[in-house]
């Protein structure tokens, strides 16, 4: 019985592994959060840890059981960092848009960004 428990511990962690590897490439090759929750992560994340931990705590539970959340918490922190440095890499770049459109408008000159057309005028 320990064995077709174990085995079932095994198959849900590889199962729950191919559920995150999908999201985080997608994630990692657009380059940013998307519709993802950072707030959301940040409780998720580490409550996988102490979920496992307070299953690995029990008497005569067998690691099968925890090893699920061990490895699920593990590719979201793993999401949820990537997750936190494109926004920061996000953040840094609006902020250096801004600054150079607020210089370039002070020198007077005009970005063509904010060139406007007399086809989207009011």
């Amino acid at each position: 019985m320990e064995a077709w428990a174990n085995s079932l511990g095994v198959q849900a962690t590889i199962l729950s592994a191919i559920q995150y590897l999908p999201q985080i490439y997608t994630t990692f090759m657009l380059g940013h959060v998307g519709s993802l929750s950072i707030p959301m992560m940040c409780i998720q994340t580490p409550g996988s840890f102490v979920w496992a931990l307070s299953l690995a705590a029990r008497e005569g539970t067998a690691w099968s059981s925890w090893l699920v959340y061990v490895v699920t918490g593990s590719l979201q922190g793993i999401l949820l960092v990537m997750c936190v440095a494109f926004e920061v890499k996000e953040k840094r770049l609006r902020n250096r848009d801004e600054t150079e459109v607020r210089r370039r408008m002070s020198e007077g000159l005009q970005d063509d960004a904010t060139e406007q057309s007399p086809l989207l005028r009011n």
